[in-house]
């Protein structure tokens, strides 16, 4: 695969009431694996782990919001964020 498919059409191949007949399992497959990926970043994880950033993609500066209060996700990647570590 050259280019990453669009999130729409991963959605679109993953509804459970989408019909469409593929010549491979490529496409399929793809969407699945972008769909697992997505699913992870709902599962919370502790930042405190690898040092006090987000355990997904490391960053420090997204953690927290307005009046320093701790983001439910990363602001960058989205990663769901545990804080009772």
């Amino acid at each position: 695969m050259s280019e990453k498919m669009p999130v729409e059409r991963a959605a679109e191949i993953l509804d459970p009431k989408h019909r469409e007949r593929y010549e491979s399992l490529s496409v399929v497959e793809e969407a699945c694996s972008m769909g697992h990926d997505a699913l992870l970043l709902r599962i919370p994880r502790s930042p405190y782990k690898n040092g006090f950033s987000c355990p997904n993609c490391g960053s420090s500066d997204y953690l927290y919001g307005y009046f320093d209060k701790p983001n439910k996700c990363c602001g960058n990647c989205g990663q769901a964020i545990l804080w009772e570590d």
